[in-house]
């Protein structure tokens, strides 16, 4: 059996996307991890309409990390927009100045629970021939990533996707390609999309 891990899933895009890029989808299980409260319900159900296609898809609504911490983030709707959620008080400014009614409808979360990724990931590793990970996760991915590439087998992982966020958190793009060459050292493709346009190169 083979595993991919979607996270920051939202509704469930990367699940269609992957099917559609598998040869056989039924050898695949899912692991869905979503933050925001908003969005679960409507992953779950698109994930229930994708799930006639794969072994199996797990959901987790849990806030993605390398350790177990208090987290504090924001989550945010509005009725032309679907939701998102960040720990980043700078992402969140950021959308909160280009729509206002974001920081109206906004709450915090204190405490989460928390996907350790770095704990999973190793745990599957015995258990499946290979593993691909994409992650959409708001700015997390600068406080995962360290650790996570020091736990990365290339032998498993031959694919990495993932969608940086640089400007959303104040940070200079020449740390995503740093990142992008640390994954791809280990022999591992490397699909990211560094633009927020949904599309991994």
């Amino acid at each position: 059996m083979k595993l991919l891990y979607d996270l920051g899933a939202h509704w469930g895009e990367s699940i269609e996307m992957f099917r559609k890029k598998f040869k056989n989808p039924k050898e695949w299980d899912v692991i869905s991890v979503e933050a925001s409260t908003l969005n679960v319900d409507k992953l779950a159900e698109n994930a229930s309409y994708e799930a006639n296609y794969f072994n199996e898809i797990t959901i987790f609504n849990a806030f993605v990390y390398h350790e177990e911490k208090e987290i504090k983030f924001f989550e945010y709707k509005d009725e032309f927009h679907s939701a998102g959620s960040t720990y980043s008080k700078t992402k969140f400014d950021l959308n909160s100045k280009k729509k206002p009614e974001y920081a109206n409808l906004s709450h915090n979360v204190l405490k989460p629970d928390i996907f350790n990724i770095i704990e999973s990931y190793q745990e599957n590793l015995n258990k499946y021939e290979e593993i691909i990970i994409k992650m959409d996760i708001e700015g997390a991915e600068y406080d995962i990533l360290p650790s996570l590439i020091k736990v990365l087998d290339p032998s498993k992982t031959k694919q990495f996707y993932i969608e940086f966020h640089n400007k959303k958190v104040g940070l200079n793009e020449s740390i995503d390609l740093e990142y992008i060459n640390q994954i791809k050292n280990l022999n591992i493709l490397v699909k990211a999309d560094r633009h927020g346009t949904n599309h991994y190169q």
